[in-house]
């Protein structure tokens, strides 16, 4: 399969000045409503157990088969974003989650939830990567990290704002509100970015699509993210896991066999070339480790130590947003005068600092004195980081492989993401298996991930020579 493509670059690919700030409402409003999606579900499984006679590891498919969709497809929708147009996948990506969220809201029974939510995935792995490539095109200079700065901060904010917005939509109505409120936000965001997108380049070269490859991805990436969460469930022993996980090895060596004697390959290498993208997306790996836990088992531990509820939960993790919201807007205009890969290792440094910090937790810990403070200083270096890491990968890549390498992005933050709770899993639940516990041991191990970041990213950013060759291409 082939269409026309060609990078979305030149005068004609920008917004006129009167619609950039409707642009970047239409880009960050799908973000925010794909963070909202991946948690906003999450309060809401008590009800939804009750009203479908759901057991509790049919009621965590919920949240699994949306991942699952998500995060097998992305690198699939990244490529079909680079051959059939970024404009045009993410308007369809956004359609098919508002689409989803009414068949899943309205469902009758299990199976038809299921559905609903797999379709969402799909849908959220259509426009999160055609998102980041518009994002990328269409904005230059400092309005383009102006732009990162704003959409790196909701994909930290989704999250809360997501367990806050199930509680009370929980608490006004029932769990269907959690996912219908998604309908009239794609249709606006569909509306909206239909009209600001027209100037976006149309497609003018033919490019294979490659669908050995893209099924064979697809089943790498989906083998790899349900061994990620059966370990996370059964246990890294499980016969279940490591069979999915073996799969997840035998799928990617033949996708790189195939790609090895394709023209156009989907998983190009050059794309890995470059050292200092490569570094990001390890660096983005790890990350996402650190964060997605953080965001999990602090839960569990409010939840289970302090006694706090839902809504509770969800405002107690809210200042780590705004702590990335301050940072990413206010903040790192202060800090113009430092280069931005150092500001990147910066950040990772403050965030080893922060997650070092939350080891003091135990049983006798409170919110005001031992959780609030380093969860602020962890969103200041999230806020610190992110955009630097975000930017390098991206506006180094080629422009004919922005979709993939937006693709590979959020491949990447969505499988270490499932690592972090599949690994930290491990000392969450040892000895006594009681949170007050065992959260300082937790924060041990994630203190360890995040000094790796910055050793990794650090050393790929400033290490070694001078990038040439292939390295230079992006």
């Amino acid at each position: 399969m082939s269409t026309e493509t060609s990078p979305p670059s030149g005068p004609t690919a920008q917004a006129p000045p009167a619609a950039w700030g409707l642009v970047l409402l239409a880009l960050v409003g799908a973000e925010f409503m794909l963070q909202l999606d991946g948690t906003i579900v999450n309060v809401a499984l008590p009800g939804v157990q009750a009203d479908l006679g759901l057991s509790v590891t049919g009621a965590s498919w919920v949240l699994n088969g949306f991942f699952l969709a998500f995060g097998g497809l992305l690198l699939l929708a990244g490529r079909v974003g680079d051959v059939l147009g970024h404009r045009r996948v993410f308007l369809a990506g956004v359609a098919l989650v508002g689409s989803a969220s009414l068949l899943a809201g309205l469902a009758p029974n299990f199976p038809v939830l299921l559905t609903g939510r797999v379709l969402q995935g799909a849908g959220a792995a259509m426009a999160g990567p055609a998102g980041l490539a518009l994002l990328t095109a269409e904005f230059e200079g400092e309005r383009r990290q102006r732009a990162f700065g704003l959409y790196s901060t909701v994909t930290g904010l989704g999250a809360a704002a997501g367990m806050i917005l199930g509680g009370v939509l929980t608490w006004a109505g029932d769990w269907r509100w959690t996912l219908l409120v998604n309908v009239p936000i794609a249709l606006a965001i569909v509306l909206t970015a239909a009209k600001v997108l027209t100037r976006t380049a149309a497609p003018t070269a033919r490019r294979p699509l490659g669908l050995a490859a893209a099924v064979l991805v697809t089943g790498a990436l989906t083998a790899l993210v349900y061994g990620l969460v059966r370990a996370a469930e059964a246990g890294w022993s499980d016969t279940g896991t490591l069979l999915a996980l073996g799969a997840a090895v035998v799928l990617a060596a033949a996708l790189l066999a195939v790609d090895a004697r394709a023209a156009d390959p989907l998983l190009p290498l050059r794309i890995f070339a470059h050292r200092e993208r490569a570094g990001g997306f390890l660096g983005l790996i790890l990350l996402a480790a650190v964060l997605t836990a953080f965001l999990f088992y602090v839960v569990q531990y409010l939840d289970a130590v302090l006694g706090f509820g839902s809504l509770e939960r969800g405002l107690a993790i809210l200042p780590f947003g705004l702590g990335m919201l301050a940072t990413t807007q206010l903040l790192t205009k202060y800090l113009a005068g430092i280069g931005a890969k150092a500001r990147g290792v910066l950040g990772l440094a403050v965030v080893a600092a922060a997650v070092l910090w939350l080891t003091r937790l135990d049983g006798a810990s409170g919110y005001a004195a031992d959780v609030l403070p380093p969860i602020v200083v962890l969103g200041i270096g999230v806020g610190l980081a992110i955009v630097p890491v975000n930017m390098t990968i991206l506006a180094t890549s080629r422009p004919e492989d922005t979709g993939i390498t937006a693709g590979i992005l959020q491949a990447a933050l969505t499988v270490g993401g499932t690592i972090g709770l599949a690994v930290l899993l491990i000392p969450f639940t040892s000895g006594s298996g009681e949170p007050a516990d065992t959260i300082s041991t937790l924060f041990w191990w994630a203190t360890g991930i995040a000094v790796a970041a910055v050793l990794v990213v650090g050393g790929f950013w400033f290490g070694g020579r001078p990038a040439s060759g292939d390295e230079q291409d992006g």
